[in-house]
């Protein structure tokens, strides 16, 4: 899934079960940053102190992005929780749609009251939820299990080979990474396309909208429970699961590059299309994957002109901590609690 999901659905999803337009962008960029932080390296302010980032992203291909820590780290804890079905261990680690474990993950962050990085953690729980929909038979272990062959997708022309020999081939020197070979097409909403598994021979065949439009219900869903628990973030009337379906269904099948179909997002939220009134918070809303971080730290040149960290005042409370806080509560519980318990042991 790509940003007009993990951001703009996520936040018209909150906005539609009644919490403000600021508590909303703090789950959607929440939802949405977990595809962007994807820098790791410690920062040591010159004010004093020192704060670790936690990576929940990895630069593709990048050195260490196929490591077994990253794997385990990363791709399982974010974006493919494991589904565990199976006999095998790789076959456990397989992420399944909308799977038991998926949904004790994404019931965690109800019952964190009075955690400063409580809608943050439902944010980064959402994102890997949602993904269970386009991720589900992908496992984000390096793994055969990960090999396709025949993908097909449709065009204007009917049913066609995409022209990915190069992807294909470097997937099956560095061993099958996610969903790699037949990207983009798993995250695009707006796409048809099929092929077969091969260590299953499973001939499957996709609708991304559809699994867009299940996983967006589904995810609604979870934020009313969590507003059931948590009361307080609802402040305005709640809009029907019903009134959401066709303005979602859409977007999801108008084609086009990420900007533009962003940009309908921001069309719709502004003209109140789905169903609550669009307040000024509401406006041109936009995602801007370097504004929690500006806010919080400061960046100054030294003399011989390399960046270094001062901690702004609001640091402790800052939107970027919670985020990397609740990002880092986030891969204990999966890893040490939720997965250890099941006998995935990945930690």
């Amino acid at each position: 899934m790509e940003k007009d999901f993990h951001f703009y659905t996520v936040y018209v999803l909150c906005r539609a079960n009644g919490m403000s337009p600021d508590a909303a962008k703090v789950v959607a960029y929440s939802s949405q940053h977990t595809d962007d932080a994807n820098r790791g390296h410690i920062l040591e302010f010159r004010n004093g102190g020192r704060f670790e980032q936690v990576m929940t992203a990895h630069r593709f291909l990048a050195q260490g992005s196929l490591s077994t820590a990253t794997q385990y780290d990363i791709y399982l804890t974010y974006h493919f929780i494991p589904g565990n079905h199976g006999a095998r261990f790789q076959e456990k680690l397989v992420c399944r749609r909308d799977s038991v474990i998926a949904k004790r993950m994404v019931s965690e962050p109800s019952r964190l009251q009075g955690k400063p990085y409580q809608l943050h953690r439902l944010g980064i729980a959402l994102h890997t939820y949602a993904d269970t929909w386009p991720h589900g038979d992908f496992s984000g272990a390096v793994t055969e299990l990960n090999d396709l062959k025949e993908i097909e997708v449709m065009t204007e022309r009917g049913w066609e080979r995409p022209a990915n020999r190069v992807r294909q081939v470097l997937s099956h020197i560095i061993g099958h990474p996610g969903h790699w070979e037949a990207d983009p097409y798993p995250d695009e909403p707006f796409r048809e396309w099929r092929f077969i598994q091969k260590y299953s021979q499973a001939q499957i065949h996709r609708k991304n909208w559809e699994l867009c439009r299940d996983a967006a219900k589904a995810a609604y869903q979870v934020i009313s429970a969590f507003l059931e628990y948590n009361p307080g973030f609802r402040t305005a009337s709640v809009v029907p699961w019903v009134q959401l379906t066709d303005p979602l269904l859409t977007l999801y099948q108008t084609a086009g590059s990420l900007d533009e179909r962003c940009r309908k997002w921001m069309d719709m939220i502004d003209r109140s299309g789905f169903g609550f009134a669009a307040e000024a918070e509401d406006k041109n809303i936009v995602y801007d994957d370097r504004e929690w971080f500006r806010a919080a730290v400061g960046v100054e040149k030294d003399a011989a002109g390399h960046d270094g960290y001062v901690r702004r005042d609001n640091f402790p409370r800052s939107h970027w901590k919670c985020f990397h806080d609740a990002a880092a509560s986030h891969r204990f519980f999966v890893l040490k609690e939720l997965l250890a318990q099941e006998g995935i042991i990945c930690c």
